[in-house]
């Protein structure tokens, strides 16, 4: 995978897969703000997320908290941050939310946690998922902030440049 190159302190990057992982490549280029825009610098991100086929580990494929890609980051001076993975897959099975059966878009958690601020727990979904065009998911991204990354080809992958954003 040939992907542009961002120089960060070691660990401010993070690899969440290894080169043989099924799934799409994605690379996501990342800051952490406040509100007023000021970057975030020391935040620490727990990134988890579902493999290719939509499942946290191969024998419960809801157990989120055993999620088989999983790691954390701390973002750089300037509140930057790489994660190397791959495009997760959606839930393969639909769950009751408010008055139907929903399929819930693919995302990845972020669980952010910096000095002297709230914890901030997001998801971050893509733009180009069929799924938010429906109402429900639409309001969902809206009242709770949730960021939304689209995505851009670049060699055998795909790039997501974020800001995420805490109080």
């Amino acid at each position: 995978m040939t992907l542009a190159l961002v120089v960060l302190a070691v660990s401010s990057a993070l690899t969440l897969v290894e080169p043989q992982e099924p799934g799409i490549p994605l690379h996501i280029i990342g800051v952490v703000q406040d509100r007023e825009a000021r970057s975030v610098p020391g935040a620490t991100l727990h990134v988890y997320q579902t493999d290719a086929s939509g499942r946290y580990t191969p024998d419960k494929p809801m157990a989120e908290s055993h999620a088989r890609l999983s790691g954390r980051l701390t973002t750089d001076a300037e509140g930057r941050f790489v994660i190397l993975t791959i495009r997760p897959g959606g839930y393969p099975k639909s769950v009751r939310l408010g008055d139907s059966d929903r399929h819930i878009p693919a995302h990845i958690h972020i669980d952010i946690t910096a000095p002297d601020r709230p914890e901030r727990r997001m998801q971050l979904v893509f733009a180009d998922d069929p799924l938010l065009t429906d109402l429900y998911w639409g309001d969902w991204v809206a009242k709770l902030r949730q960021p939304v990354a689209s995505v851009k080809p670049e060699g055998k992958g795909q790039v997501a440049r974020i800001t995420l954003t805490i109080d």
